[in-house]
């Protein structure tokens, strides 16, 4: 198609365009008229609904502001005393957390006064009609609405300081709809009425989220600076007041270039109100990246110093990090006030903490081995290499089967970090791989698609174009569910699930996780789902395998057991978290541990671990099972660096199911596999945590199944290729020794920089 064709054809379809448009004009105009005043009249509704529950919740919102303005005319923070203690003991109670922030982390009047740098900083870049208007600002909406248009992207936000408080005090923050922004200007325009500006932005101040548990500015100033707000520089208010709009994402312990590319920009609106010169502005925040020691591209240090001492400067005791943050994030979530709070607090868990203390030391020793092996074989540069391998971490998590306590959680090596490292290892989700097979198989058996002793066939499949592969290459024909399992074979997983049905297994995974039916969603309905395509957390594939192991009860996790303030008992959980719902027939649970056992036979994944059991008597003395899971690469960024992107294994034992989780936060792909690193890292935890006494050293296994014909079935080709992990990773990964002096990081003597090629 020539040009002049393509004029003609633009030209012909415009005026056709106009000629309806033209013809429909009285039409268009009546329903655009009447869709006009249906939105008019639809906003007037919802504002008079809007005001009316506001006149209803009137008299609570006058009283809590009352009190709140009390606390503001309070001494200040250097004449206060420590008042509150919370206590936090494991399971036998040792005591593995004392926290106490030595003051209160509340601001008066008068100290929100003297933290003029951070009050320029957060009007100029939050609300800079602040001064002037009565709560709402119509000016600031079109200045956030044209900045957003020119820029292509939210720079500012609409809402003032004045809403974003009454958003923070009265309203449902996750109710995000025009409702709540009515509300929200309703209850802003009346603060302005009975409080002076003075005090809301103090109050905005001490109520403000700031992200890493830390709520309020001086509490958050600490946090991440070690210092009070009166007493920050134009760069380190900057880097709080971006923190606002979204805590998380721009974190400068998480994502370190996004919250200083934010910071920059809220430097930027200094300048846009003439506090700053462009040239101050920029030798700010120089000084600031030289004084927290943040250079670029430095993955193993990223955020410099900032939050180097972190919450951990507030424990007198911080024996389980994770564990005491998540009783941290509880507390702020659960006890109203519970800064401006007096009152101390006990807080019992479920850990053991000498579990606790085991897996951290195993599992930060072999995050090491991890990133030491990856600098050595990684084909990449020299700082590629380095930058890289900081970003490996790891999770162990471990759980009792029947009452659902958590006995230990360790979430990574970054000491600094201890709130991300509670993140990781309780909520983060990764793709399981192979690891949730055990629980496909006993979903199955439950339905009727499969019997104990069903021979299935691994073959070439082709569903619709989907034809997955084994990782061992081949077919074994005839095979075992057991034999099925103790190979990880693909095919006839996806043949399993195909039969099942989908909806039918989601629904499985839902009740076993007590989900509601929208979290439903989050489960991709196609056939890799059976090749652990979905994302799971090590927490959720614990208690799957945990209502296998108890005989198919439904269970949910228990942390926390009991808080106690100033004596009297406020939460007390269930000391047996089973709910006493059912999942499968104990004769189905029998059967597929039966079967996962065979993992540490011969020929099963993890066969080095069950040769070691039975040469040596002392080494895990008691039943095992397990089932590992490996998810390969496929980011094409990364196609020329060998290993895995995720690394999973589930140990199972009598009375304890443990995952670890191998992998790098930004899909990086490392090495070792699931029957090779994660395993060796659980049979190193299981041999020095896990002491059953005599009679729980063995499965309570109700149903064994006895197989028809004891040989494998005779068209079944067992020449494999050695399954990965079928030995001990050591001879794979340079072993880690902090004690041992030709074991300190060195890295000249550890790496030799390959010859640079020119790019480009």
């Amino acid at each position: 198609m020539n040009w002049d064709t393509l004029v003609q054809i633009v030209h012909r379809y415009s005026n056709l365009l106009l000629t309806f448009l033209k013809n429909k004009k009285e039409q268009i105009r009546y329903y655009l008229v009447r869709g006009f005043l249906f939105l008019i009249l639809l906003f007037f509704v919802l504002t008079a609904y809007q005001t009316a529950l506001f006149f209803y919740h009137k008299k609570s919102i006058t009283h809590d502001l009352e009190q709140l303005k009390i606390g503001l005319s309070k001494n200040g923070i250097s004449s206060m005393v420590p008042k509150q203690l919370v206590l936090i003991f494991d399971r036998n109670q040792n005591v593995i957390g004392k926290y106490n922030s030595g003051v209160s982390l509340t601001l008066t009047s008068k100290q929100c006064n003297d933290a003029k740098v951070f009050q320029q900083t957060l009007i100029a870049s939050e609300d800079r009609d602040f001064l002037t208007h009565s709560g709402f600002s119509i000016k600031g909406m079109l200045r956030a609405f044209i900045q957003n248009l020119i820029s292509f992207r939210i720079r500012q936000g609409g809402g003032t300081i004045s809403q974003q408080l009454a958003r923070n005090l009265f309203t449902d923050k996750s109710r995000n709809s025009i409702n709540r922004k009515i509300y929200e200007t309703i209850v802003a325009l009346y603060l302005e009425s009975i409080l002076g500006k003075s005090e809301i932005i103090c109050l905005y101040m001490n109520k403000a989220y700031f992200g890493q548990n830390s709520y309020g500015v001086e509490e958050a100033s600490r946090y991440y600076f070690n210092k009070s707000v009166t007493k920050l520089t134009y760069a380190e208010a900057s880097l709080l007041v971006g923190l606002l709009p979204a805590p998380s994402l721009y974190n400068p312990i998480r994502n370190p270039d996004i919250a200083l590319k934010k910071q920059k920009t809220v430097m930027m609106s200094l300048v846009d109100i003439d506090v700053l010169t462009d040239k101050k502005a920029q030798k700010s925040l120089n000084e600031f990246r030289v004084f927290y020691q943040i250079k670029e591209n430095d993955e193993e240090n990223a955020h410099g110093t900032i939050a180097k001492n972190g919450t951990n400067r507030l424990f007198q005791v911080n024996e389980a990090p994770e564990i005491n943050e998540y009783v941290l994030k509880y507390l702020n979530e659960t006890i109203e006030g519970f800064h401006e709070s007096e009152v101390n607090i006990k807080v019992y868990t479920s850990i053991d903490i000498l579990k606790q203390k085991t897996s951290a030391n195993i599992l930060n020793s072999d995050i090491e081995s991890l990133r030491w092996s990856f600098r050595n074989k990684a084909s990449l540069s020299y700082n590629e290499n380095k930058n890289y391998a900081a970003g490996i971490n790891g999770v162990i998590f471990s759980i009792h089967p029947f009452t659902g306590e958590v006995l230990a959680v360790s979430g990574g090596t970054k000491n600094g970090d201890y709130y991300r490292n509670m993140v990781r290892s309780l909520y983060m989700r990764r793709q399981v791989g192979s690891t949730l097979k055990g629980f496909l198989y006993c979903v199955a058996l439950e339905e009727g698609i499969l019997e104990p002793n069903t021979i299935l066939k691994d073959e070439p499949i082709n569903i619709s174009g989907y034809k997955p592969k084994n990782w061992y290459g081949k077919y074994l024909g005839d095979i075992t569910i057991e034999q099925a399992l103790q190979q990880s074979v693909n095919t006839v997983a996806v043949t399993v699930l195909k039969d099942l049905g989908i909806s039918n297994y989601i629904d499985y995974l839902s009740n076993g996780l007590n989900l509601s039916y929208s979290d439903k969603s989050r489960f991709s309905k196609d056939l890799t789902l059976a090749l652990g395509s979905a994302d799971f957390s090590p927490l959720e594939v614990a208690i799957l395998y945990s209502e296998i192991v108890n005989g198919g009860e439904i269970i949910e996790e228990t942390i926390i057991r009991k808080i106690i303030a100033n004596d009297e008992v406020i939460f007390e959980s269930n000391q047996s978290s089973s709910s006493h719902k059912r999942l499968f027939n104990s004769k189905n649970t029998s059967t597929i541990l039966h079967f996962l056992k065979s993992v540490f036979a011969t020929g099963g994944t993890a066969a080095w671990i069950g040769k070691k059991q039975k040469q040596n008597s002392n080494y895990l003395s008691f039943d095992i099972a397990g089932k590992s899971g490996t998810v390969e690469n496929d980011n094409a960024n990364y196609k020329n660096i060998k290993g895995a992107r995720d690394i999973w294994f589930v140990g199972i034992t009598p009375e304890e199911i443990t995952v670890v989780w191998f992998g790098h936060e930004k899909g990086v792909p490392i090495p070792g596999s699931g029957s090779s690193m994660a395993a060796s890292t659980w049979a190193q935890y299981a041999h020095s945590a896990i002491h059953p006494n005599e009679k729980n050293r063995k499965f309570n296994l109700d149903f064994v199944p006895q197989p028809e014909n004891p040989e494998n079935p005779s068209n079944s080709t067992w020449d494999l290729p050695t399954a990965e992990g079928e030995k001990e990773p050591t001879d794979e990964l340079i072993p880690y020794d902090k004690d041992r002096e030709d074991s300190i990081p060195n890295e000249e003597k550890f790496y030799t920089a390959p010859v640079e090629k020119p790019k480009g």
